[in-house]
């Protein structure tokens, strides 16, 4: 978010009952070189809002009139659009639970501003250009065709007949040297009419009108084709996902140890990913395919794993040999010192089950590192590489710089 001329002088209102506090940060905002206005009524600071414009607000969470979370509240309903500072003295914990808040609301977050304050924090945010940082949807989301199943399930089958599926494949590196050490195979359905349609879309409609298992079944035939081709290290995998309607198709174990023995690939490269909900659906059935699986040689990856509600009783008695960190908590460690110990809580857990442990979702140098300190085993995300197609992943394999992002 920009001043409102695009000078790079931002208007600032700020918002808390202690004027001495209030005081001191306007003399700071002015002295940036930017324009400020205090006011210690919360009802005056609504109205400043709308009348006076702001690109950015302060705001004190603690306060007699009327607290902070009422006051983003009503920023809420008066769909205000200025980048939000939230401000306290009570913190890290709380002021995260704030800033939840205010992000449920449709908000725009400049960040947290502990108090005391220190003035480097505050020059950081009101530098920082936050709607820079808000993702776009995928391109085509929005005109997504919309089918009901009778129409879904005969143009997704014309889909795959057509090979208007593909699949992306995203790398695993190692969080000690970045080595590469395997593939994530990632359906792509790019449709002749209406263009790039996300799996989020596809994948839930397919497990719902029964196509799925063809998708899988494509999804893994190119997977293992690509890898016996292009796999260059025995200690390299490839990653397919599972999904949870998959479970109880009989059978299930052979027909994917047919696909490798057709692909030459051995189960010992290969990782089944099942999302925890899915796993724990049924307990006593995934225990015995998983127990099958493993026994046949195939690796499991419980994936998206602290977004479900298993117990540990049981993630202690199923047979998987990774654990995928929600990329949920992962992209909010820079921010959130909840997320860090949710992270590493999982990666202990995980390493005194026997477990390897990957982090997806990691898009910057900070939380890589701090993947290291943690003891992480792998990571994914689009700091490291992103998905990419046979072509580009090739040619991403021969820089020797691919790395140098570490």
């Amino acid at each position: 978010m920009t001043s409102a001329d695009g000078s790079g002088v931002e208007r600032v209102l700020v918002l808390d009952d202690d004027a001495m506090v209030g005081t001191i940060l306007l003399t700071h905002i002015t002295a940036l070189g930017h324009v400020g206005r205090y006011t210690d009524d919360p009802e005056e600071f609504l109205a400043l809002q709308r009348s006076w414009s702001p690109t950015k607000v302060v705001i004190d969470l603690v306060m007699d009139k009327m607290d902070g979370l009422e006051v983003l509240n009503r920023l809420a309903l008066d769909e205000c659009v200025a980048a939000v500072i939230i401000s306290s003295g009570m913190g890290g914990r709380v002021m995260d639970a704030a800033r939840r808040l205010a992000d449920g609301h449709g908000l725009v977050i400049a960040g947290l501003l502990p108090k005391p304050y220190k003035r480097a924090d505050l020059v950081a945010l009101l530098a920082s250009n936050p709607a820079t940082t808000v993702q776009a949807p995928p391109a085509g989301v929005e005109d997504t065709p919309w089918w009901s199943p009778s129409e879904f399930a005969p143009a997704f089958r014309e889909a795959l007949a057509d090979a208007q599926i593909s699949v992306a494949y995203q790398p695993k590196l190692s969080c000690e040297d970045g080595a590469v050490v395997g593939f994530e195979a990632l359906a792509r359905w790019t449709h002749d009419e209406h263009g790039n349609i996300p799996p989020s879309v596809f994948v839930p409609m397919a497990e719902r009108t029964g196509t799925i298992a063809l998708l899988s079944e494509v999804v893994l035939k190119d997977a293992l084709e690509w890898f016996h081709l292009n796999g260059s290290a025995a200690c390299e995998r490839m990653a397919v996902n599972i999904s949870a309607a998959e479970l109880s198709e009989p059978g299930l174990d052979q027909r994917i140890l047919r696909s490798c023995h057709a692909a030459e690939v051995s189960p010992e490269n290969v990782i089944l990913e099942l999302t925890e909900t899915s796993a724990m659906d049924d307990a006593v059935q995934s225990l015995q395919l998983l127990t099958r699986l493993r026994l046949e040689g195939f690796h499991l990856s419980l994936d998206d794993f602290g977004t479900g509600y298993s117990s540990m009783v049981q993630l202690a008695r199923m047979p998987f040999t990774e654990l995928k960190v929600d990329r949920s908590f992962v992209m909010q460690a820079s921010r959130s010192e909840e997320a860090v110990i949710v992270i590493r809580s999982v990666i202990d857990l995980g390493h005194a089950l026997g477990m390897q442990c990957t982090a997806e979702g990691v898009e910057d140098s900070a939380v890589l590192d701090m993947l290291q300190e943690l003891g992480c085993d792998y990571a994914q995300g689009y700091y490291l590489a992103k998905p990419m197609y046979p072509a580009a992943l090739a040619a991403w394999r021969q820089q020797p710089s691919r790395s140098a992002a570490r």
